[in-house]
């Protein structure tokens, strides 16, 4: 039998050769240099995919608010004009002052107008007693109702006469009509006013607003008395009500103008200067990053590149809100893996090996 065996091998040699080859193939897979090349080989596969830098973000709440960006101005303003004429006898404060209401500004000479008071007011008594007297004879019967009208007619224009002359006495002293600080000043001691001419202008600051103007897309979320804040130039951040929503857009703008009142007791907040308006509107879900992890896909959309599984994905996002650090973004269900190093150079569907960034 092993003879049989021997001479079919000797007279087919390429089973010796198969075998030998099978053997060479099990020692070199078995040996630590075959290993080592496996490991190359991986090796070099792994450098052959690009890497990219990856960002775990998760999704925290916030509060998407609108921005816009306005400037304060007074509460209320008025200027402050001679209800008489004649000449300025003495100025009792100055421009700048902070006034209040029914506080004295400055006097008008009155001339005759307290004896001509006085003439009216005895004109006035004289009326009325003849008034009284004819009176008493109607109820008697002893006088016509025609000569008792005429009395009364007489009495009241003695009456009306006495009180036009007590209010322009009046008018001579002349009072801040609402509390506020004295802008400017038109006229001095001794200057010769005439009936409308201005003399002071007042505004009243506190409280203080601040305008801003809304789009179309977002005045329909605001309401009267909803709070909003307000960051002044200085970083102090205020806040105020809506007090004011425009029912018509700007002709030229589209845009409606919104007003909030900010409470300033210290009068610190002056009117004309730049503040930026911050309204709440909704909670949302949404995670903050870089502009510069941004991208566009083919289409235009804005979203990021994530890695999922190895590959590169993008991902439409919608932009809640952005500032000069980052920008928050919504439309995230979960935990996400944003390539945040990279994105550049690798596109959707790519295989990538991804580097976890170090927090």
């Amino acid at each position: 039998m092993p003879a049989r065996i021997s001479n079919y091998f000797i007279l087919r040699p390429y089973w010796i050769a198969i075998f030998i080859s099978l053997l060479l193939i099990l020692w070199m897979l078995s040996s630590p240099k075959a290993v080592t090349l496996q490991e190359e080989s991986a090796s070099v596969k792994e450098q052959i995919l690009p890497k990219v830098q990856t960002t775990r973000f998760i999704p925290e709440k916030m509060t998407k608010s609108l921005t816009l960006y306005g400037k304060s101005e007074a509460n209320s303003r008025a200027v402050i004009r001679a209800e008489v004429a004649g000449k300025i006898a003495a100025v009792t404060t100055k421009k700048g002052l902070r006034v209040k209401t029914h506080q004295a500004l400055l006097n008008i000479e009155k001339n005759e107008l307290p004896f001509r008071l006085a003439q009216a007011q005895a004109l006035l008594d004289e009326r009325l007693l003849n008034y009284k007297a004819v009176k008493s004879l109607n109820d008697k019967g002893l006088q016509g109702r025609a000569r008792l009208a005429e009395m009364n007619s007489l009495l009241l224009a003695a009456r009306t006469d006495v009180e036009q002359l007590q209010l322009k006495l009046a008018r001579t002293n002349i009072t801040a009509p609402f509390s506020g600080i004295l802008q400017e000043q038109f006229a001095e001691q001794g200057d010769y006013v005439q009936i409308g001419d201005p003399v002071f202008s007042l505004e009243n600051i506190d409280p203080i607003v601040i305008r801003g103007d809304a789009t179309e897309h977002y005045v329909s979320q605001l309401t009267l008395g909803q709070s909003i804040s307000a960051t002044l130039l200085s970083g102090e951040v205020i806040s105020g009500k809506i007090t004011y929503i425009a029912s018509m857009a700007d002709s030229q703008s589209s845009t409606f103008r919104i007003e909030a009142e900010f409470a300033n007791p210290e009068l610190k907040i002056f009117s004309g200067i730049s503040a930026k308006l911050s309204i709440p509107l909704y909670p949302v879900e949404a995670i903050y990053i870089s502009p510069s992890a941004l991208a566009m896909d083919n289409q235009g959309n804005l979203g990021v590149k994530l890695v999922e599984q190895g590959r590169v994905v993008f991902k439409a996002i919608k932009l809640v809100e952005a500032d000069n650090n980052g920008a928050w973004l919504s439309g995230f269900t979960g935990e996400v893996d944003i390539i945040t190093l990279g994105q550049g150079f690798v596109k959707p569907g790519d295989s990538v090996q991804a580097v976890a960034a170090e927090k």
